[in-house]
């Protein structure tokens, strides 16, 4: 490990981290629309191991393979998705909400940079780390058993991730279910089955980055974002609004996992 390289490439990924998020919040003040972050939030992590990564990067052809590809799989269904959800619809009432919590104009301004931007760009950093850590080593020279290993595991998280959100589709379509609660498919196992994948490929990648062990001090941005998934703003948010608008949602979480995927709990 040539620590120089390493020190270069965090902070080129540092820059770059900065660059989308100072961007896209002058975008969202212009639009008025804070929720614009989250169509693009995993570019954020493609241009920061991309640059940082695979361009500064000494890996060998194949660990630069592997981990992009990944990442580029993840990065363009997502992007394609929640651009497709959002398009026509205007600011995320989640986002919407929080101007009433706080005056509009810079005060708002500069707490949603902090709140939503940076914690937003900050988490994709952390995320990158330990991609851009194993990409800028030139050793192990070949795929190892932690690359395989990462590959399994973010190949369920993509499973997960893709079908639960198809399934939704689906059931939104349908107008009789605008009350009802999607309760078959994977659902039936979790709550959060898109939220579930999202985590498990983040650890995939993670897993597939210890062939270098050094990757291994990254850790905490697996970790991180684990948290904020399951604990701060991705599945506590969700659920209290749906508790809100399905009156059948708490009996649906007392028999179903809110993460972890397991058999639901008898009604009876």
């Amino acid at each position: 490990m040539n620590w120089g390289d390493l020190v270069l490439a965090l902070a080129v990924a540092a820059g770059v981290s900065t660059v989308w998020v100072v961007g896209l919040w002058v975008v969202s003040i212009m639009r008025r629309d804070i929720s614009i972050i989250d169509a693009v939030f995993s570019l954020i992590e493609v241009s920061i191991v991309g640059i940082a990564g695979i361009a500064l990067g000494s890996a060998p052809g194949s660990r630069k393979l592997l981990i992009f590809g990944l990442l580029g799989v993840w990065s363009l269904r997502l992007t394609v998705y929640l651009g497709w959800r959002k398009w026509g619809e205007g600011e995320d009432p989640r986002y919407t909400k929080l101007r009433g919590w706080v005056d509009e104009g810079w005060p708002f301004h500069w707490f949603a940079l902090r709140q939503v931007f940076a914690l937003q760009g900050v988490t994709m950093l952390l995320l990158s780390a330990p991609l851009v850590i194993s990409l800028t080593s030139a050793d192990p020279g070949s795929l190892g058993p932690m690359a395989y290993a990462g590959v399994v595991v973010w190949t369920v998280g993509f499973f997960c991730e893709a079908v639960g959100d198809v399934q939704l589709v689906r059931f939104k379509r349908n107008p009789a279910n605008a009350s009802k609660v999607l309760d078959s498919g994977l659902w039936r196992y979790t709550a959060h089955p898109n939220y579930f994948g999202e985590v498990m490929m983040a650890w995939g990648l993670f897993i597939a980055a210890l062939d270098v062990p050094w990757a291994g001090l990254g850790i905490i941005g697996p970790i991180m974002y684990t948290r904020l998934v399951t604990k701060v703003t991705g599945t506590p948010t969700l659920e209290k609004r749906l508790r809100r608008t399905r009156p059948d949602y708490d009996a649906y979480l007392e028999r179903t996992s809110s993460f972890w995927p397991r058999r639901p709990h008898s009604s009876t």
